[in-house]
């Protein structure tokens, strides 16, 4: 073989193997989106596939997102002389044109769904993630002025790197919000006419808005008739405000309680027909005040919250019911109470003052505003217990953060938070300032060390000089 030949040999071979990994890429080049949809929306979900004019067998198939990752077959298509017959087909699944599939928008369809050709050889020829977002409650409307409203919005599944958020058109409302597995929870606290607006929980990823929906709150002007739970942590940052609006004037009101731990009816505040709001003698008149009362609103204010505070709060307009508020109280702590050692167990305790129904109390190890879950408990009315322990048999560095959670019905009620700071970090030297003290003495032992050995010198050489003269 000439020169010439070998050249030709050696560029047919390659053309060759360029040609076939060219192919190769082609073939195993497969259709990947995803595809985000809102569980309100109407419109059916639907997944279409390339154009395909060979293979005699198809198949759909879907691995779920909520039911441990298990793969079900969807359909089954035989193509002969261009007609394609469907077997198999799944009832939450309907046919469309072509190799397309559409579903309704329920969340338990979200899932990774994947198109093959299983005849004459098994391609993948497309494969789609679908993701689900559902807000809980659904509708946001008609709901009691001055109680707290509770959402959760929940992604079928949290992509890394990715978040939901939630957020207030206009001006900003109390509220407090939590990242808890796939969902983002936000309390909107002692809700009134500022509250009122839209809301939008957003899922994004690396700054990118992948999808978001919206609900409007709409609150009552008046509380006749109305009653809610409200839950509060005692602490001396906490406070609460109870709500008895009427939807006309009255001439005379009143709040009444009944502690939990007394069960006795104690009187708080009054107005009489000339309008002065008095503060009952029964109470703590330093805790417990009011902004007035107009004939229509009547507010009572407890600042700091106590966790005997607990218990069930009555409004009376012209000596008539009008509507009652039950306040739920928590508190938590850390044992030893007197100080924390990295080398000795810490007990976190979480007390709820009453169960009303059934609620569960969750520990939550806290970075930043997310909560991974540690330890949780349901309790029922009537449990004996009203308390979540959790042992940690070594404070370490990523154990100061927690926050005790309570949720009714899978909503988040409240969230207490819990800092423990070890000895080392208490008041007093930081470990950075005992650091650098411990670097100056050595510098300055050091420095000293040398000096003593300059100053042993220094009469020897004096001595060698005065020999010499």
């Amino acid at each position: 073989m000439g020169p010439a030949q070998g050249t030709m040999g050696t560029v047919l071979w390659f053309t060759l193997l360029w040609t076939s990994g060219c192919g190769h890429s082609l073939a195993a080049q497969v259709l990947k989106r995803n595809i985000y949809f809102s569980c309100a929306q109407r419109e059916r979900i639907t997944l279409s596939v390339p154009s395909v004019t060979s293979g005699r067998e198809f198949i759909w198939e879907r691995t779920s997102h909520q039911h441990n990752n298990k793969t079900v077959k969807i359909a089954v298509i035989e193509s002969s002389n261009e007609k394609l017959s469907w077997t198999h087909i799944d009832k939450f699944f309907k046919n469309g044109e072509d190799f397309e599939i559409s579903m309704e928008p329920l969340f338990q369809n979200a899932g990774v769904f994947s198109f093959s050709q299983t005849r004459p050889e098994n391609v993948l020829i497309a494969r789609y993630e679908v993701f689900a977002l559902k807000v809980e409650p659904p509708l946001w409307s008609s709901f009691s002025r001055g109680a707290d409203v509770s959402a959760s919005c929940t992604v079928s599944r949290l992509q890394d790197s990715a978040t939901l958020r939630w957020e207030k058109e206009g001006p900003h409302t109390s509220n407090t919000t939590l990242s808890h597995k796939n969902a983002a929870h936000i309390i909107i606290h002692s809700a009134d006419e500022h509250s009122e607006g839209r809301y939008s929980c957003s899922l994004e990823q690396n700054g990118l808005l992948l999808h978001n929906v919206s609900n409007t709150l709409s609150v009552r002007k008046d509380t006749y008739h109305t009653s809610y739970n409200l839950y509060r942590d005692s602490s001396d940052s906490t406070e609460v405000v109870f709500v008895c609006a009427s939807p006309s004037h009255h001439r005379t009101a009143r709040w009444a309680w009944v502690p939990f731990f007394e069960g006795k009816t104690k009187t708080l505040a009054t107005v009489g027909k000339e309008g002065k709001v008095r503060i009952s003698t029964e109470i703590d008149g330093e805790r417990f005040s009011s902004d007035g009362y107009d004939g229509i609103l009547f507010p009572l204010r407890i600042s700091p919250v106590m966790f005997q505070d607990a218990g069930r709060y009555s409004c009376y307009v012209d000596n008539s019911y009008f509507s009652y508020i039950t306040l739920i109280t928590l508190q938590v702590s850390a044992e030893p109470p007197g100080g924390l050692s990295r080398n000795q167990s810490v007990v976190l305790n979480c007390e709820i003052s009453q169960v009303i129904g059934s609620v569960t109390l969750a520990w939550l190890r806290m970075k930043g505003g997310r909560g991974e879950l540690v330890k949780q408990e349901v309790l029922s009315e009537g449990h004996p217990e009203k308390m979540l322990n959790l042992t940690l048999p070594i404070l370490s560095r990523d154990q100061l953060h927690w926050a005790c959670a309570v949720f009714t019905e899978s909503m988040l009620r409240t969230q207490v938070p819990l800092h423990l700071r070890p000895l080392s970090a208490q008041p007093g030297w930081s470990t950075e300032t005992v650091v650098r003290v411990v670097i100056v003495v050595l510098a300055t032992l050091g420095m000293l060390k040398v000096l003593m050995w300059y100053c042993r010198r220094r009469p020897a050489s004096e001595q060698t000089s005065t020999g010499t003269q």
